[in-house]
């Protein structure tokens, strides 16, 4: 049984290392964990959001940008 799960689990890590989007998502998230995060939080919310509401967020989110600066 340990064979087995030895080959499944290299195989498996085969598979993501060598997906182009897997790969480039990990390696962005490891670059800048934070920015990431964001950029995947605003996509959601624009998706969930009407136009005006996601445009407030996007303003609340710049302003206090702005003040960490």
């Amino acid at each position: 049984m340990e064979q087995k799960d030895k080959i499944k689990k290299i195989i498996g890590n085969m598979v993501k290392n060598t997906n182009f989007y897997y790969k480039k998502a990990k390696d962005s998230r490891i670059k800048n964990r934070k920015q990431h995060d964001l950029n995947k939080e605003i996509k959601n919310k624009q998706k969930s959001l009407s136009k005006d509401r996601f445009n407030q967020y996007i303003e609340d989110i710049y302003k206090q940008w702005l003040q960490l600066d």
